[in-house]
């Protein structure tokens, strides 16, 4: 991994749990939407890695964002499978032609969704701020 991103596997895994507190005071109620202590949960996290990515001269910016994005992404969809049951009253229900279906695909259907979602996320997220920091380190080098 180090000779790919210029970070030991190590290394990404650590950054990418920088992350993790938000979606657990996410998942458990107890960081509200909107609110300045949640934007500091989503931010500083971010500022991190960018920092990382752009300042450290043997790091290849858009790689390391990937692979954090990727990393985050996965520990994002174990720490939503973990708190499933304390993140809803009521678990998520397929509704419409999917109602009658038997109860193990009722629920492991939405369960497969949330890991899709969560490692789609933290990877477009990995894309996005790999380019904001390619730019980055473009523009002050």
């Amino acid at each position: 991994m180090k000779k790919f991103t210029g970070l030991s596997l190590l290394s990404i895994l650590l950054l990418a749990l920088l992350g993790v507190p938000r979606v657990i005071g996410h998942d458990l109620g107890w960081l509200d939407e909107g609110t300045f202590i949640n934007s500091l949960f989503v931010f500083i996290p971010i500022l991190i890695w960018l920092a990382v990515a752009v300042m450290k001269k043997q790091i290849y910016p858009f790689r390391l964002m990937l692979m954090l994005g990727v990393a985050f992404g996965v520990m994002l969809a174990l720490t939503h499978q973990v708190l499933w049951t304390s993140s809803f009253e009521a678990p998520p229900q397929l509704g419409g032609n999917l109602t009658d279906t038997p109860a193990y695909i009722r629920i492991f259907v939405p369960r497969i969704a949330v890991v899709f979602s969560g490692i789609m996320t933290g990877t477009i997220m990995g894309v996005l701020l790999g380019g904001v920091a390619f730019i980055i380190r473009k523009l002050i080098r």
